[in-house]
Order: C-alpha cells, then sequence, then structure tokens
C-alpha cells in the first residue's frame, strides 16, 4: 500500500504544480524508480503555447507535431543585357536608335569605342531599353557595348559598319566660292561623290589625311547653288553613305580679265635684290607676277589696285608679265609681256627716286626735337598700314613677306600630282577617252599617214627638204672636210643630253625659284634615265636572243628637238598633265636585217616603252602620300615615267618618216593596231583632267574642226594622187 500511496502523492502534485509550473520539467519525478515517470514528460512541452487548458486531462493529452516554417527563396540572378539593334556587322549612317532587352530597373551604359557614355537608360517595365541620337564614328568594325552601371560584369557588345556622310569646306581655295571645283573632308580611302542641285557631279577618293577635292562635270552655270556629298568605301558597298548637308557655293566659271601692270614699265632697270610691282585688277583676286621663269611676287587686289615687293631674280633681262586668279580659283591670261632688265651696277642710279620716300624721314628730326619716344612710335606703326596703298617703295617693301611663299625642298610641284590612276575615280570619262582615241586615229595619224605616202611618191622618194638647199653651198664640200673633230666621252655627251632634256621638260609647267624645282630637275633626269635605258636595253636583248641581230644605239639631236617642242607645246596649250616625250636616241641595226625583222625590233620598242607606262601608272596608284622630300621625289620620278613613256609610245607609233610605227605598220598592220589603240586610250585617260576643260570652253569644238580639217586635205591629197593624176596622164 505504501507504493500506492507514493504515485497517488505523485498524480496529485502534478495536477496541482502543473497548471502553476507551466513549462517545468518535473526532475523529481525521475528520481523515482518507477517507469511511468518519464510518460508524463511530453505534457509540460503542450501546455507551453499560450492558450492551453488548465485542464490536468488536456495536459496529459499527446501533442501534435508542429509544422516547420517555409525556408526564404533567394531571388533569381539578374540576366546581361542584349542589343538588338542595330544587329551585329550591320551597316549604319547618320544617328541611330541602339535598342535592346534587360531587367526592368536596370541602369545600363552605351558606350562605343573609347570615351564617355553615349547616353544612360533605365530599362522599363516592359524590360525594353532605347538610346535615341547616338552618332558612332566610321569605320569597318565599329564597337557596340551595352553595360549594367551597377554590374560592369553584365554586359553585351558586337561591331557595325559605319560611315558617316563627308563634308564640303568650299571650292578650290576652300572658300564659298568656286570655278567649278570642290573639295572637303572624308573617310581615308572612300570615293566621294559631290552633287549639285543642278545634276552637274563629280567623284574623286580621299587621300590619307581625310582630305578630297574634285572639278565638276557637266554645265555649271555661275551663280549661287545647293550641293551635297556623299561617300562609299569597300566594307560599305553596295551601299553609301547617307548626302551631307547642303551647303551653298557661289560658281564662278568665267576667269578674270588679264591684270594691268603700270609699274614698273617697259625697259625699266631694276635691282636684283627688289623691284616694286604695282598696276589694276579685279577687287579680291591674287595677283603673281612672273619675270620669264621666276615667280617674282603676288598680291591681293584691293580697291582695284595691287603693289608688291619682288626679290631674287638673278641679273638679266626678262619678260615681264602678270596673272590674277580670283577668289573663285579662276585664273586669266597673261598680262601683255614687257622686258625689265634686273641688275646691280647699273640699277644702283635707280634708287634715287626712293628717296623720295625720304620726305617722311626728313621730318624725323623735327620730330624728335619735341619728343623723341613719341615719334618713334608713330612713325612705325603707321609704316605697315599704308604698305597695301602706293604711299611709299620702303611702306610697300614691308608686305611682300607676308605675301610671297619662299617655298621648300618639300614642296609639291606640277608632276607631283600629275597622273590620276583611273581606278581610284568613280566615274571615271571612259566614253569621252574613247572617242578621243578614235577621233585621233581617224582623223589625224590615219590622215598623217596618207599625206606622207602621197608626199612622197610625188617626189619619187627623195627627202622633202635637203641641207644644201636651205643653207646654200657656194664652196667645194672638200673645205669642211678638214675642220678639227671634237672628240667628247660619251657618258659625257648622254649626261649632257640628259640634263638638257630635263631642262626642257620642266619648261612644260610653271617653274618657280624654289628649291622644289631643283628636286624636279634631278626626278625628271631619273625618270629620262629609266626611260631611255628600257627603250634601248630591251630591243638590244631581243635582237640578240631572238633575232640573232647585232643592235646598237645612238643619240638622235633631233629627239631632242621633239622632246622640246612638245614640252613647250603643253605649256602653250596648258595642258596638266603635259604630253611629254622622253626618248633621247634610237636603235640601230646593220643592213642584214629584213622587213619584218626591223619591224618586229620596233614593235618591242613601243611595247617596252607602253609597258614601262602602264607598270609606273600602277605604282603611282599605291604610293603614299607625299610628305617629304624622298617621299615626293619618289612621286615625281614616277609620275614623269609615265607621262614620258606613254608619250613617247604615242609618238614613236605614228607612221610617218622613219619612225618604229612606220616599221611596224610595213610589217603587221594588226600588231600596229594592237599596240596604237591602247597607247592611245591611255594617254587620253591620262589627260582626262583637260576634258571639263576643253569642254567647257569650246576648245574641244575647235579641236575637232580642225582634225576633220586636215582629215579632209590629206585625204582629197592622196585621192587626187592615186585615182585623179592616172587618168590625167
Amino acid at each position: 500500500m505504501a507504493s500506492y500511496g507514493v504515485l497517488l502523492a505523485a498524480l496529485v502534485g502534478a495536477v496541482v504544480v502543473g497548471p502553476l509550473a507551466g513549462a517545468v520539467t518535473p526532475a523529481s519525478a525521475l528520481t523515482t524508480e518507477t517507469a511511468p515517470a518519464p510518460t508524463a514528460e511530453p505534457a509540460p512541452t503542450e501546455s507551453a503555447t499560450p492558450g492551453a487548458s488548465s485542464s490536468p486531462w488536456e495536459s496529459l493529452a499527446p501533442s501534435e507535431p508542429e509544422t516547420p516554417e517555409p525556408a526564404p527563396t533567394e531571388p533569381p540572378a539578374p540576366a546581361a543585357p542584349t542589343i538588338d539593334s542595330p544587329g551585329a556587322n550591320a551597316f549604319v549612317t547618320g544617328s541611330l536608335t541602339v535598342a535592346g532587352t534587360g531587367d526592368p530597373g536596370q541602369q545600363i551604359d552605351v558606350l562605343s569605342t573609347g570615351g564617355a557614355p553615349l547616353c544612360t537608360v533605365t530599362v522599363d517595365g516592359s524590360s525594353a531599353w532605347q538610346c535615341p541620337g547616338v552618332v558612332l564614328p566610321s569605320g569597318p568594325a565599329v564597337e557596340l557595348r551595352a553595360v549594367v552601371t551597377e554590374n560592369p560584369g553584365l554586359a553585351a557588345a558586337h561591331t557595325v559598319r559605319v560611315l558617316q556622310a563627308p563634308t564640303v569646306t568650299g571650292g578650290s581655295t576652300g572658300h564659298s566660292s568656286s570655278s567649278g571645283m570642290v573639295r572637303g573632308t572624308g573617310y581615308p580611302g572612300a570615293t566621294v561623290t559631290a552633287t549639285l542641285a543642278s545634276g552637274a557631279s563629280c567623284s574623286f577618293p580621299v587621300d590619307a589625311s581625310g582630305v578630297w577635292a574634285c572639278l565638276l562635270e557637266g554645265t555649271v552655270p555661275s551663280g549661287a547653288q545647293q550641293i551635297t556629298a556623299s561617300q562609299q568605301t569597300s566594307f560599305s558597298a553596295p551601299e553609301s553613305s547617307r548626302a551631307s548637308d547642303p551647303i551653298s557655293l557661289t560658281f564662278d566659271v568665267d576667269p578674270p580679265a588679264a591684270p594691268v601692270v603700270t609699274d614698273p614699265v617697259a625697259d625699266a632697270t631694276l635691282t636684283s635684290a627688289a623691284g616694286t610691282f604695282s598696276g589694276r585688277g579685279e577687287n579680291g583676286a591674287t595677283v603673281t607676277v612672273f619675270a620669264g621663269a621666276y615667280s617674282v611676287c603676288s598680291a591681293v587686289v584691293s580697291g582695284g589696285l595691287w603693289s608688291c615687293t619682288g626679290s631674287g631674280v638673278a641679273n638679266g633681262s626678262y619678260d615681264v608679265r602678270a596673272v590674277q586668279q580670283d577668289a573663285a580659283g579662276n585664273v586669266s591670261a597673261g598680262s601683255p609681256a614687257f622686258r625689265v632688265t634686273f641688275g646691280t651696277a647699273t640699277a644702283a642710279p635707280a634708287p634715287a627716286p626712293t628717296p623720295t620716300a625720304a620726305p617722311p624721314v626728313v621730318p624725323a628730326p623735327t620730330a624728335t626735337a619735341q619728343p623723341t619716344p613719341t615719334s618713334t612710335p608713330g612713325s612705325a606703326s603707321p609704316s605697315p598700314r599704308p604698305g597695301v596703298p602706293e604711299d611709299g617703295d620702303d611702306q610697300a617693301g614691308a608686305v611682300p613677306p607676308e605675301l610671297t611663299v619662299p617655298g621648300g625642298w618639300n614642296d609639291p610641284t606640277q608632276f607631283s600630282t600629275a597622273v590620276i590612276p583611273p581606278w581610284t575615280v568613280a566615274q571615271f570619262p571612259w566614253l569621252q577617252a574613247a572617242l578621243l582615241t578614235l577621233g585621233a586615229l581617224l582623223l589625224l595619224v590615219v590622215p598623217a599617214r596618207l599625206l606622207a605616202g602621197t608626199i612622197t611618191r610625188a617626189r619619187d622618194g627623195r627627202p622633202v627638204f635637203r641641207g644644201h638647199r636651205l643653207a646654200g653651198r657656194n664652196r667645194a664640200g672638200e673645205e669642211f672636210e678638214v675642220a678639227p673633230t671634237l672628240r667628247v666621252n660619251r657618258w659625257v655627251a648622254y649626261g649632257g643630253t640628259v640634263v638638257a632634256a630635263a631642262v626642257f621638260v620642266l619648261l612644260s609647267g610653271p617653274v618657280s625659284a624654289t628649291p622644289a624645282y631643283l628636286r624636279l630637275l634631278l626626278a625628271v633626269a631619273l625618270a629620262l634615265v629609266i626611260v631611255n635605258t628600257v627603250a634601248t636595253l630591251v630591243p638590244q636583248w631581243w635582237g640578240s636572243r631572238a633575232l640573232h641581230i647585232e643592235v646598237t644605239t645612238t643619240i638622235l639631236p633631233r629627239y631632242l628637238a621633239v622632246v622640246a617642242v612638245t614640252a613647250l607645246a603643253s605649256r602653250l596649250f596648258e595642258l596638266q598633265p603635259a604630253l611629254l616625250f622622253g626618248l633621247l636616241g634610237s636603235v640601230v641595226v646593220g643592213a642584214g636585217p629584213g622587213a619584218a625583222q626591223r619591224g618586229q625590233l620596233a614593235a618591242i620598242r613601243a611595247g617596252s616603252l607602253f609597258a614601262l607606262g602602264l607598270a609606273a601608272l600602277l605604282i603611282v596608284g599605291t604610293l603614299p602620300t607625299a610628305d617629304g622630300f624622298l617621299s615626293t621625289l619618289a612621286a615625281e620620278v614616277a609620275n614623269t615615267v609615265v607621262l614620258a613613256s606613254i608619250g613617247s609610245a604615242v609618238l614613236v607609233l605614228i607612221p610617218i618618216g622613219n619612225t618604229s610605227g612606220r616599221s611596224i605598220l610595213a610589217w603587221s598592220p594588226p600588231i600596229w593596231a594592237a599596240l596604237t589603240v591602247p597607247a592611245f586610250l591611255t594617254l587620253f585617260t591620262l589627260l582626262s583632267p583637260m576634258l571639263p576643260r576643253w569642254t567647257g570652253t569650246g576648245s574641244a569644238v575647235l579641236l575637232w574642226v580642225a582634225a576633220a580639217g586636215f582629215a579632209v586635205v590629206s585625204v582629197a591629197a592622196w585621192a587626187w594622187q592615186r585615182f585623179v593624176l592616172p587618168g590625167r596622164r
């Protein structure tokens, strides 16, 4: 019974203490030895919950298991943005809108190659973003990136092709007036096409410095017109850039009248150190005075008057003339030439008039007697200003240093960029060159052959001119045989001939007294050596290897005369580029070879000249922009080789006299035609810059009429001798 008493007491304690103790664990029950004590342990854990029943029976009821709270879920990782427009490798021109996708709320920086962000945008609720008005630099692979501002590791990038519009900066002088030439800037290597509102256009490649210039083809009326330009590159073809914003240019295609030189007068004597020149001209035009081959000085016409002072003219007598170029770039004809003598000793009395400018100096002591410091600045400040009017020689002498260009060794000349490779021009006048080739052959070359044959048959093969008939001979021939002969080393003779020919070639264009023209003389001499070496060695090699005949060379004085005539004719008719003849000698064969061998040898010579010209033309197209002495020298050598070799091939192929063309035509007319047609076509391709000028001035019509008249006379003479005279006899 004692055990039951203990058990009963424990139960009563649990009932009484349980509601008071709450969650207290009955540790004393664990000290008893009875087994049921542990079974009552979970009851207190259930009573800890709020609102538990105070009934002891409920405290003893089994507790329900607790439901675990769900673990918190982490937000998804942010995604990288995308660039949907423009797509990868897309062609872009002008401004564009860059668009893509991203996580809503993301802040995105849009960037290109280097520099600050193009824009910063926030992704909207539809996961889209846009960056309008973006202007990218031109290039074949311009990078476009979209980067999350807070997390630069999240980014999208690809490249696009970009070509922006070129710019038109003005006419030939860079101002808003033009004579038909326009210039501007563009992407290096691109081909720019400039178009007028009236429809006239021109194309030209952009050089390595990003500059282009071209002469508008077609009718360009004088007056203000809108002009735009677009460009195309190899990475954009067949697409072009957008057109540039139109600008207004004032076109003036009428050259100004020749300026008037009022001082000095004809037969005047000036010092070689300085000479004052003045006269009248067109307002705004630039007048340049020439004394022989010297460019003496330049001045801008103001108020209808101009004045400048020249220097550095060597002693001697020269023809003085002046030309003026208006603001549009039109060049006038030269003023009437008059003779002026430059000399140091004889010109000593001439400065006597200059002391007449001493009156401004005479008052100087009177001014110094009062305030010496004030008179000095006062006399110094007015002196540069009256230099523009014709107030005095000393004052005018202060202006020329700003107007004259001394020049240097690296300055360009007329042969630096004389040849324009046709493949660098998008719209090359091939049709005009082909028509000129056809006209030259039908109206000049063939009639010349007929006329030469007619004259030869009329004289029974005798030469037209004989030396003794022109010069006269009234003494025995033996008297002239005893004159001593002067033997000259052949290399000295060759060198002297080359130098003389180079001087003649220089005269095919304007020459100024600057170091650049000494460099040009060297370049022309080197080019003539190259041309004559090819024209000599190739026939010699072919004659010895293929024809097994002995071939020698000789200098022909008449060839030097042809060099001079072609160069001076180019200067007279203002051909740019010039028509040049570069041969100084000929190949000579003995009496053994027949007509076939002579014709073959002549064809090899003419063909080697033509091939040399084409090779030099390819070199001109690949040369870098000339910016130093050596690069400019190389450009001048290559340009001169092109002009001299092509010009020589064309002239020797004309079948008159003892030329190579006569031998080739007698041997094989098809081979003569196969050489002559490409040679003439290449010549007129090189002369293509002159085509707009001939067309615009009306010279083309006169040339066609003159050529047609020559053809009619030649054919009529040939027909008369061939068909009419035999019947009359």
